[in-house]
């Protein structure tokens, strides 16, 4: 069987049933229907093969999916927002942080880690400068601290969603950034998907049910991003009394039909297919869905900022 070719397979096919059906398989190994009988020992060595070209097949299209080392060359340094609080794991970094240091490291890459407490220091940033006033963003003019020490700005910023409006406001506007849920999205391949579901926030109504979807079981603290301090900024931009309802782990709702949207993390503890399969629910049942740090940089103004550094998605106006 060639690699790319879905296969169908048949089993309990003892003796000529199937193929007095109709049904049929190339000797030559090019058909896509393969026989199996465990009884008779038929088929299983082929059934083995299609397998092994299916699965080939999808390693090929996840390959071509990237976070980040198309978006760098040798020797760049990317800045990575990564605050540590009563949220953050003792002792380690979260999945998405870890995934992206490899992508930048395996480009070349300079991967430069730093708390959002330390973030205006970095940037030579004045600290009476209001960090939480976007009007107050640095601009191209400014004397970058790591200019002075390597001659050369960041290539790019991502930082962690909870701190996207402070980050905005310290990141000076020519340096581009992102946050790690929409580099999740990115290489998940959910990207456009998610950005078109961030502009349903607009259209929430009083009374409307929107679903905080997490894909892990985490400990929850009591200003969790998903069960308080989104919900709370929804509620906040839309001025609206907006139901909310959490899913965690494998608890995602089959019957979606009663939510007008779906806040879901970056779904790093969810393979490909687990996330690809969500994306369908929804898609299927006509509900819009996003991520956290998607409909976070789109109430904070700055999802055209956010996105802009990656090339598959444009957008247009302010937003």
């Amino acid at each position: 069987m060639q690699a790319g070719r879905k296969a169908v397979c048949y089993n309990k096919s003892e003796g000529a049933a199937l193929k007095a059906a109709g049904i049929f398989v190339s000797e030559s190994g090019e058909g896509n229907t393969v026989l199996v009988s465990s009884l008779e020992h038929i088929g299983i060595n082929d059934l083995k093969e299609a397998v092994i070209a299916v699965g080939d097949d999808v390693k090929k299209n996840r390959s071509k999916r990237l976070m980040v080392s198309d978006l760098i060359s040798t020797g760049d340094s990317v800045v990575l927002v990564i605050p540590i609080d009563e949220s953050a794991p003792k002792g380690r970094l979260i999945l998405p942080q870890q995934q992206v240091i490899r992508d930048i490291l395996e480009a070349g890459g300079n991967a430069v880690c730093i708390r959002d407490t330390e973030l205006a220091m970095y940037f030579g940033v004045k600290e009476s400068r209001d960090c939480t006033d976007p009007s107050a963003a640095a601009d191209e003019s400014e004397t970058l601290r790591t200019g002075k020490e390597t001659g050369r700005k960041p290539r790019l910023v991502i930082t962690d969603s909870q701190v996207f409006k402070e980050v905005d406001a310290i990141v000076p506007n020519d340096i581009p950034l992102t946050s790690f849920s929409i580099i999740m999205a990115r290489y998940k391949g959910t990207l456009k998907e998610q950005v078109d579901g961030a502009k349903v926030i607009d259209t929430l109504a009083d009374g409307d049910t929107v679903l905080v979807a997490e894909g892990c079981t985490h400990h929850r603290h009591c200003e969790d991003i998903g069960t308080v301090k989104l919900p709370r900024l929804l509620r906040k931009y839309t001025g609206k009394d907006i139901n909310i309802e959490t899913s965690s782990g494998h608890g995602y709702p089959e019957d979606l039909s009663k939510y007008k949207l779906i806040l879901h993390c970056g779904g790093c503890m969810l393979n490909e297919q687990e996330m690809q399969s969500r994306m369908a629910y929804a898609r299927n049942q006509n509900v819009p869905i996003t991520n956290y740090g998607i409909a976070i940089a789109y109430m904070n103004g700055i999802l055209k900022r956010s996105v802009a550094p990656l090339p598959e998605i444009k957008l247009e106006g302010k937003v």
